[in-house]
């Protein structure tokens, strides 16, 4: 009978000092929980993300349905330190005179037509004017008795700046030299800033209860000859007043002929004397 061959046995091998068959495991096993904490802190990277995203949208529709809602509509009580008052009067349409509580007006009953925009040279009806301002014009109003001529000038290259609902007008006998105007709105200036009545255009033009076109269509620089007073007229006695101012000079406070009285005592000595 054949013989088996018998199997030798494997020698086991020889193994450095301190070797760990599971050094390589656990690696592996490290390696993946790396990438796990690294995959968790991507994601909540990206949640935290998505969450700030979510709270700044949300902030900005906060906001704008707050300004929409509530603060759209407030204007400014003041520009650069100059009130802004407000008026309130009942409006309507009128044929007759309107005696207004305010200098100039801003609001109340006014006539069935508006003054057109622009530039006038000449002061603006009351009641025209107040029209114009509830269709949205804003008018830039000046004393000619107190305001230069160059600022006069200045105000109106502002105006003719703006294609519509700007008017520039002289207006006597107001509280300040300037006065910038629009609905139930007025600011009382000592002097024209460019920038503050700029603001004031800005802001209010355009924000009357009937907001309706109103083109610049007017264009008469103010004159200043026209605040020079009327010429004395001549008199028509062919002297040039001579005679006239003579009688009065020889007429005494009781209204005697003094220059006659004193011819009759003259000739009266002379009587006398011939006598």
């Amino acid at each position: 009978m054949a013989k088996k061959k018998s199997k030798r046995k494997k020698k086991p091998q020889q193994r450095p000092p301190g070797f760990d068959p599971n050094e390589k495991r656990r690696q592996r096993l490290e390696e993946k929980r790396q990438q796990r904490e690294a995959a968790a802190k991507a994601q909540r990277r990206a949640e935290f993300r998505e969450r700030l995203v979510r709270g700044m949208v949300f902030a900005a529709v906060v906001v704008a349905a707050i300004w929409f809602f509530f603060l759209r509509n407030q204007l400014p009580g003041e520009i650069d330190g100059n009130e802004i008052r407000e008026f309130r009067e009942d409006r309507g349409h009128t044929n007759e005179p309107v005696t207004y509580l305010m200098t100039p007006p801003v609001t109340g009953d006014h006539f069935e037509s508006a003054a057109p925009c622009g530039i006038h040279g000449t002061q603006i009806a009351d009641e025209l004017y107040v029209h114009s301002l509830e269709h949205g014009a804003v008018g830039v109003l000046y004393d000619p008795q107190q305001v230069e001529v160059d600022t006069i000038r200045d105000i109106e290259a502002l105006v003719g700046e703006y294609d519509d609902r700007t008017i520039s007008a002289p207006y006597s006998g107001t509280e300040t030299p300037i006065s910038v105007t629009s609905w139930n709105k007025m600011m009382r200036l000592d002097e024209f800033d460019e920038d503050t009545v700029t603001e004031y255009i800005d802001v209010f033009r355009g924000r009357g209860p009937e907001n309706l076109p109103c083109e610049n269509t007017q264009e008469q620089p103010f004159d200043p000859q026209s605040l020079e007073p009327a010429p004395t007229p001549i008199p028509e006695d062919g002297d040039g007043g001579r005679n006239r101012n003579r009688n009065r000079e020889n007429n005494d406070g009781n209204g005697n002929n003094a220059q006659g009285d004193a011819d009759n005592e003259g000739n009266g000595n002379d009587d006398s004397n011939d006598s």
